[in-house]
């Protein structure tokens, strides 16, 4: 392992500690009358935090998998990202459901209620996650070959991903619980959690892969104990005196249920997209690019998803206050934290996109162990897909938005729309194009 990446790794587990030291449990704020910029901020920052770090987890494995296994391990990583975005979409299909009707009802004072939809969602949760759990165990092999993996990577990505299966149930449960610890008032007890689990994460990297030798397992079962890690602290949520969380006897559990699909499902629908998306991209990519340019492609999809989780940690940061003043009918309020969040989206896409467009050989060497062929593909596609960031962070945003609001199918339009239907047929279209133009110049 080269000395450069021992200090990123270094500085990734000294920031996590000063992460921890600085941002301490605070006492809730009153989301129906604290000032909308303090009260944003106050969100905001825990949720973009905690949003780095979750990323840090798929990161720092490309970093560790692609230095310490090589191009090959870089390529199954990407094939097996796609398991990444299945355990989000369950998590954030019940967590946001659950907490738009959460903070509606707690805006309108019935707490009773708010607790009725939150154990409803929780009953959803637990049984999707055994029903989801036992289809991966189960079919596996077909899915891993569906999501684009061949004879040669199939070992690769069943090193890496068997033990991210067998543990499924934790990540599933631990996205769920962030959305509804944060929506309880504890934004910094959310960050607390993915940070321990994240800094654990990075040690757990460099320990398994380097000294350790275990290479995709290694970085796999870092991943896997630091989610146990987050998953402990979320659940000690519930036995502080601010837990307002209360397991009761759903209102009509049938319709309870649902209702918190419906609302979820526009916010979780971005995470399906990205699976699909991934799953054309990398079988297109394989085509037409061969494996080098599939190792280039697992770097992009781990910066992209690094990106989305921050545009998510925007609409994140802004459910829970929404969601309670849409109850309690102030809207106002909603207006000025929709504004100010639309600005941070959109000038987080700006950066992200110059990041891309101005480092791409820097990027690629920061993941890979990079050869030459490798390099001289990497600006062309880092620099392209890099500009798609520019309208992604205000299409994320305004999903959530619409959905803290209960306009459901206009948000799940929106999420599709951008996600997948627009983007699925250009990249087989655009994909036609390429391979359409050197042709008709050699006929000329």
């Amino acid at each position: 392992m080269h000395r450069h990446h021992i200090q990123f790794f270094g500085k990734l587990l000294g920031s996590g500690g000063s992460f921890c030291r600085t941002f301490q449990e605070v006492n809730r704020m009153d989301l129906l009358k604290s000032p909308i910029r303090k009260l944003y901020r106050s969100y905001l920052v825990p949720s973009l935090s905690a949003a780095i770090v979750t990323s840090v987890y798929g990161f720092v494995d490309m970093i560790a998998i692609g230095q310490g296994v090589g191009p090959d391990g870089a390529a199954a990583l990407s094939i097996a990202t796609p398991i990444f975005g299945v355990i989000s979409f369950f998590g954030i299909l019940c967590g946001v459901g659950g907490s738009v009707y959460f903070g509606k009802a707690r805006g309108e004072g019935e707490v009773e209620k708010s607790n009725a939809y939150f154990s409803a969602s929780l009953f959803l949760t637990v049984a999707l996650t055994i029903l989801v759990w036992a289809g991966f165990n189960i079919f596996s092999t077909p899915i891993y070959k569906f999501f684009g993996a061949t004879e040669n990577l199939m070992p690769f990505v069943r090193d890496y991903t068997n033990c991210i299966v067998w543990t499924m149930p934790f990540f599933i449960l631990s996205s769920y619980l962030s959305c509804l610890v944060r929506s309880d008032g504890a934004p910094n007890k959310v960050m607390a959690a993915v940070v321990s689990g994240g800094v654990f994460n990075v040690f757990g990297d460099w320990f398994f892969v380097f000294p350790m030798g275990w290479g995709m397992m290694g970085a796999a079962l870092a991943t896997v104990l630091g989610t146990i890690i987050q998953f402990i602290i979320l659940c000690s949520h519930f036995f502080q005196k601010k837990n307002t969380l209360k397991i009761v006897k759903p209102f009509k559990p049938l319709r309870a249920s649902r209702n918190v699909l419906f609302a979820g499902f526009s916010a979780s629908v971005i995470d399906i997209a990205f699976i699909v998306l991934t799953v054309i991209l990398n079988k297109q990519v394989l085509r037409y690019g061969g494996e080098a340019a599939l190792a280039v492609f697992g770097v992009v999809i781990t910066c992209s998803s690094l990106f989305q989780h921050l545009f998510s940690g925007v609409g994140q940061a802004i459910q829970p206050i929404v969601s309670i003043n849409f109850g309690a009918g102030l809207r106002d309020r909603i207006h000025e934290i929709d504004k100010l969040s639309v600005l941070t989206a959109l000038l987080m896409g700006v950066a992200f996109a110059l990041v891309g467009i101005l480092f791409p050989v820097q990027i690629t060497k920061l993941f890979v162990d990079a050869t030459r062929t490798i390099l001289e593909i990497a600006p062309g596609i880092i620099g392209v897909y890099f500009l798609s960031f520019l309208p992604m962070g205000i299409n994320i945003q305004a999903t959530y938005y619409l959905q803290s609001v209960l306009k459901s199918k206009m948000a799940t339009v929106l999420a599709l729309l951008r996600g997948l239907i627009f983007s699925g047929i250009l990249v087989y279209v655009l994909s036609l194009i390429h391979i359409s133009e050197p042709t008709r110049l050699r006929r000329i």
